[in-house]
Parts: C-alpha cells; structure tokens; sequence
C-alpha cells in the first residue's frame, strides 16, 4: 500500500519502469498495483499497466499478454533502478529471478511465486 513513508520511493521506481517501457511502446503507462514489496535495497512490482491517455491497448497478435507488468528494482547510489522487467509477456519471464540475484531477500516475493523457483 502507498503511504507517506514510501510514496517517494515508490514514485522512483515505477518512473524507472515507465521510462523503461517508454523505449519499447512509445506510450505513456500507468500502473495498478497488486504486489508491491520492498526489503533493503530490493524490490519486487507486480501489477497491471494501463495507458495514460486511457485507451486500450491495442497488439497486432497473439504473442502479447494483456496487461500484466513486473519488476525488480535496487538502489544503488542513493537511487531506484529497475535491474529486470517486462510488461505484456505470454511466459513467466521471472522464473527463478530470486536465483539470479540471490542478494535481494526472497522475502520481497510472494510464496509460491515462480520468481522462487
């Protein structure tokens, strides 16, 4: 849940994330979160991604998923980056990324979450 205490950080990383994808689609997003959890320098996002301008998103085919995103975010340097994550994806991209980048705590990730596998 947002609050006061963490609107800040919040705000940073979706902004990294949102400029990530900028470079992809060309759009302007935003984001409804589902999942949100941050320990240390760690972070974990997921949610559903929503165009600013509120019209619906459009794919020429099948090898897109409406409307999903995730991420992993660390601070480095006083500063939120997104280290990994994609929106729209048809696989679970995620798989095992609490492996890959064994420093952040897998208590960031939801049980049984394929990012623990």
């Amino acid at each position: 849940m947002k609050t006061a205490t963490n609107a800040k950080d919040r705000t940073e990383m979706l902004d990294a994330f949102r400029a990530d994808l900028y470079k992809e689609w060309k759009l302007k997003f935003e984001f409804v979160v589902s999942y949100f959890k941050r320990s240390g320098d760690y972070a974990w996002f997921k949610g559903a991604t929503e165009r600013k301008d509120g019209k619906e998103m459009a794919f020429p085919d099948d090898t897109y998923d409406c409307c999903h995103a995730e991420a992993l975010f660390q601070k480095k340097a006083g500063k939120w980056i997104m280290l990994e994550g994609a929106a729209f994806s048809t696989d679970v991209w995620y798989w095992g990324i609490s492996k890959k980048h064994p420093q952040a705590s897998v208590t960031i990730f939801p049980k049984n979450s394929a990012a623990l596998r």
